[in-house]
């Protein structure tokens, strides 16, 4: 038995996006003729707490998110994905508890910009990974990345909070446009990351070329490693 293993619920929106967007991409790479075709997906939606400003909840979170990696390797998972990139964080974690090997959000989104060629590369997203520096170190040194000021920081955090209690409106999908193009403008970008699994679902348009958009990579990078593990 195999099966694609996701822990979801960071917001739980994203992870419901991740879930539908490997079901349409399926086909890509997999001849399917029917139903049983499809890869079984084991999606975890984890209420934790909040953590994508508030680190004092990332251990609480971590003990979480362990227990639910220990039930995607019960249920024959033999790939895993974290459908958040704040909760990558917490990837060295999680591996050193399963046999199961994760796919790297960052990895992934660097793999994609150095298949396309980029030089100067933004990121959009949450506090905790704009502190972080989980891109730095995923992304080639060849690479520069350059995060935004405090102001749209701030912007990024309310809207993505927005986004998973459902109130974001038509004002705020467009301020988010005007935000990336500004931001690409202003700092001669490449490209820019939407590095918050919830940035997508706010900006909603999957062909433009000027993001990179974390959960379709996420999705390709799942069942890619599906089905050559």
């Amino acid at each position: 038995m195999t099966a694609i293993g996701i822990l979801g619920g960071m917001g739980p929106q994203a992870s419901a996006r991740l879930h539908t967007l490997l079901i349409q991409k399926a086909p890509n790479y997999i001849n399917i003729q029917s139903d049983t075709d499809f890869p079984e997906i084991v999606h975890i939606s984890v209420p934790v707490p909040n953590f994508i400003h508030d680190t004092k909840n990332l251990e609480v979170t971590k003990q979480m998110l362990i227990v639910r990696t220990k039930i995607l390797e019960e249920a024959g998972c033999t790939i895993n994905g974290i459908a958040c990139n704040t909760a990558h964080l917490l990837l060295d974690d999680l591996r050193s508890t399963t046999d199961v090997p994760f796919v790297s959000l960052p990895h992934l989104v660097s793999n994609k910009i150095n298949e396309m060629g980029h030089k100067r590369v933004g990121l959009l997203a949450t506090p905790n990974t704009l502190r972080s520096t989980l891109y730095d170190n995923a992304l080639s040194k060849e690479v520069v990345l350059v995060r935004p000021d405090d102001e749209v920081a701030v912007f990024l955090d309310t809207i993505i909070f927005q986004q998973i209690k459902g109130l974001t409106t038509i004002e705020d999908k467009k301020l988010l446009r005007e935000i990336v193009n500004h931001f690409i403008e202003s700092n001669n970008l490449d490209v820019v990351i939407l590095g918050c699994t919830e940035l997508p679902l706010i900006f909603d348009n999957e062909q433009d070329h000027k993001v990179i958009d974390t959960l379709q990579v996420l999705a390709e990078g799942l069942l890619e490693a599906y089905v050559t593990v």
